[in-house]
C-alpha cells in the first residue's frame, strides 16, 4: 500500500512540474470579494472605456503618453501566443500590424523614442532576442540577446537603460538582473534574494520596484527595490497577499500594483493596491469589476489603463477599464 501511495504522489509532482506558468485557469467564476469601506468610498475609480481587437493576457505594452497604448503579442483566447500588434487611441482599438514570429510573456521598453521588445515565449519556447519593433509592428530588428533564453521578466526602463528582471529559461526560474542600452549591450548587474518569475516591475525615482511574481511555483509577498547607481537589492515592503502575474505602475508619487494570481495559475485577484515607496505602505484602494490575473496596465495623465489578461472561468478578458485614482483614504489592508 505505502508503494502505492508513493507511487501516485510522484506522478502528481511530475505532472505538476510541467504546468507553466501563464497556462490559464479553467475554474468556475467567482464573484468580486466586497471590501468594508470606511463610509468615504474605494479611492479608485474603474469605468469600461472600450475594448480590444483581440482579447489577450501576458502581452507586451507600451504608452504613447498620451491617451492610448499599443500592445505586441500575447496568449490568445486558446493560450497561444500571437503575432498581433493592437493599438487604442482612447476611444477605439484597432489591429495596426503583426510581429514577425508569435510572441507572448516578453516585455517592452521606451529607450532613445524605439520600442523594444525582451524575450517572451515563442511557440518553440523562451527566447533571447532583444527586438527593436516598430508601432505597427511592421519593421523589427534584431538589436541584442539576453545572456540567455528568458520569458516572463519583468521589465523596467530607466534613463536610456532597460532592466530584465527574473524570467524562466525554458528550464528554471532566473534570479538575475540584466541592464540593456543600445551602447553597452546586455550585462547582468545584480541578483534577487531567490529566483522569481512573473512579477512587476515599475521604475520610480531613480530606482526599479520589483512587485511579486513566482518562485518555484510558489506566489511571493515580497517587494524588492533595485538601486541601479550601486547594484543592490533591498527587500522593502511586503504586499497583504502573495502575487504573480500582477500588472503595475507609477502614477502620482505611488505605484499602483493591479490583479494577479493569488496562487500561480490559480485565484485571481480583483485588487488595486497603492504602494508608497516613501512610506513602504501597502493599502488597498479599489477593486476592478472583475478578476484578473496577466492583464497590461499604462500610466496615462491623470488615469491608469487596465486591459486584457485571464478571468477565473479561463476565459481572456477584452474589455479595458479606466481607473481613475484620488486622495481618498484607502479602504483596507485586506486581499482581494
Amino acid at each position: 500500500m505505502l508503494a502505492s501511495l508513493l507511487a501516485i504522489a510522484a506522478v502528481v509532482i511530475a505532472t505538476l512540474g510541467l504546468l507553466r506558468h501563464h497556462t490559464p485557469a479553467l475554474r468556475t467564476p467567482v464573484k468580486p470579494q466586497r471590501h468594508a469601506t470606511t463610509g468615504i468610498g474605494p479611492a479608485a475609480d474603474v469605468t469600461p472605456v472600450g475594448k480590444l481587437a483581440s482579447a489577450v493576457s501576458s502581452t507586451a505594452v507600451v504608452t504613447d503618453g498620451s491617451r492610448g497604448a499599443t500592445l505586441f503579442g500575447g496568449l490568445d483566447t486558446a493560450n497561444t501566443p500571437i503575432t498581433t500588434v493592437q493599438s487604442f487611441d482612447g476611444s477605439r482599438t484597432s489591429s495596426v500590424g503583426t510581429l514577425p514570429v508569435p510572441l507572448a510573456a516578453s516585455g517592452a521598453a521606451v529607450l532613445d523614442g524605439a520600442v523594444y521588445l525582451f524575450g517572451g515565449s515563442e511557440t518553440t519556447g523562451p527566447t533571447s532576442d532583444i527586438v527593436s519593433v516598430g508601432t505597427g509592428g511592421s519593421s523589427s530588428t534584431i538589436a541584442g540577446s539576453l545572456p540567455q533564453p528568458t520569458e516572463g521578466a519583468a521589465i523596467a526602463a530607466s534613463g536610456t537603460t532597460a532592466y530584465v528582471i527574473g524570467g524562466y529559461d525554458g528550464t528554471s526560474d532566473l534570479d538575475s538582473i540584466v541592464s540593456w542600452s543600445t551602447s553597452a549591450g546586455a550585462s547582468t548587474v545584480a541578483s534577487l534574494p531567490q529566483p522569481v518569475v512573473d512579477a512587476a516591475a515599475v521604475a520610480y525615482a531613480g530606482s526599479v520596484y520589483v512587485i511579486g511574481g513566482a518562485d518555484d511555483g510558489v506566489a511571493i509577498f515580497a517587494i524588492y527595490r533595485f538601486d541601479p547607481a550601486t547594484n543592490s537589492v533591498t527587500k522593502v515592503a511586503t504586499l497583504p497577499i502573495a502575487l504573480t502575474q500582477a500588472a503595475a505602475v507609477a502614477e502620482d508619487g505611488r505605484i499602483i500594483v493591479l490583479g494577479g494570481y493569488r496562487a500561480v495559475g490559480v485565484n485571481q485577484s480583483s485588487a488595486i493596491y497603492s504602494f508608497s515607496p516613501a512610506t513602504a505602505r501597502v493599502k488597498l484602494i479599489g477593486l476592478l469589476p472583475v478578476r484578473l490575473a496577466g492583464a497590461m496596465a499604462v500610466s496615462l495623465p491623470d488615469e491608469v489603463l487596465v486591459a486584457g489578461g485571464v478571468e477565473p472561468s479561463g476565459e481572456t478578458n477584452s474589455t479595458i477599464y479606466k481607473v481613475v485614482l484620488d486622495n481618498r483614504p484607502a479602504t483596507s489592508d485586506a486581499g482581494g
